[in-house]
């Protein structure tokens, strides 16, 4: 009984998020100030953090890791380690987040337990439907681009209305979105987004979640 309420309940919580923050450490002279800023961030709102690190020491990895779990304990959020189980494991993440030749998520729920969340990257609706069919908790899709001169490369508008109607997972919305945009993004179909630099890099990150809260549906 209890682990049929832990599932339920850890995805009824992933409904309720809207704003997903990728980290990204290159532009910070120490690991303090990264962590700084994804806290900050997580206290403005972001309430799923994924770990996408590559150039980490596998050690020195798991120990952010280790920190950010905590992080988001204190505040309610999601902690999502980008493609490693392994490092899922460790820090004890609420899941882990497939990419491209990453393992399938039978695999990965496997490896992490039946009641860890499961996110899978997909950039056309094929790929929805295809990680939507093997059992994923939610899924990124895009890039959206607002841009007109880059539309054609990303998904459009029509994509998004149709995973809206026909897909009953949350998905995020990926592409090139920051605060000069987000209006029109949420106008072409986006409730959720996924967001790196512009959060990440913000003078103060949580002043700018909150911002973009502001505008998500």
């Amino acid at each position: 009984m209890w682990d049929k309420f832990k599932e339920q309940f850890n995805l009824l919580k992933l409904e309720k998020k809207k704003l997903c923050l990728v980290t990204n450490s290159d532009k910070f002279v120490s690991n303090e100030l990264f962590l700084d800023a994804i806290a900050s961030a997580i206290q403005g709102g972001a309430d799923i953090i994924q770990l996408k690190e590559t150039t980490f020491p596998d050690a020195v990895l798991a120990e952010i890791a280790k920190k950010i779990r905590i992080l988001c304990d204190e505040f309610g959020a999601t902690f999502i380690v980008n493609s490693r189980c392994d490092i899922a494991q460790i820090a004890e993440a609420d899941g882990v987040h497939l990419e491209s030749g990453c393992v399938s998520v039978h695999d990965a729920r496997t490896i992490l337990g039946e009641h860890s969340i499961i996110g899978v990257t997909t950039t056309n609706t094929e790929e929805v439907i295809k990680a939507y069919n093997e059992g994923a908790d939610y899924i990124t899709f895009g890039p959206l681009y607002t841009n007109k001169r880059k539309a054609h490369k990303g998904v459009s508008p029509d994509d998004i209305d149709w995973i809206n109607e026909n897909i009953d997972i949350p998905v995020f919305i990926t592409g090139e979105i920051d605060l000069d945009n987000i209006i029109d993004v949420v106008q072409r179909g986006a409730t959720k987004i996924v967001l790196c630099e512009p959060l990440m890099y913000a003078q103060i990150p949580e002043e700018t979640a909150h911002e973009f809260l502001k505008f998500l549906p």
